[in-house]
């Protein structure tokens, strides 16, 4: 069983339409994981799939890296997936970190 440490917040909600999309195209923005405290930290999940897109297209514009505040990058996006990476985090202190 896994503890709860903290929650995702999700902007505009998260339907099962959200859901299915952001499988396919292996991205979720706009979420915050929420800490037992009440803090927000804003956060975006990656696929690896995508996160190799995002890479190619940024070194063709001549930057070879990929960075983003709050990035998380998952096997795959999916509600258990971001939950979990969550909440793992959480209890890592993580969050917490400057």
């Amino acid at each position: 069983m896994t503890t709860h440490h903290a929650r995702l917040v999700f902007e505009h909600g998260f339907s099962e339409q959200d859901a299915a999309e952001a499988a396919v195209r292996g991205y979720r923005s706009h979420v915050w994981v929420e800490l037992i405290d009440g803090t927000r930290h804003r956060v975006t999940f990656l696929d690896p799939t995508r996160a190799a897109q995002e890479l190619d297209v940024e070194a063709r514009a001549g930057r070879p890296f990929l960075a983003e505040v709050g990035l998380i990058l998952v096997a795959e996006v999916t509600l258990e997936n971001m939950t979990l990476a969550a909440n793992m985090l959480a209890a890592e202190g993580f969050f917490a970190k400057p």
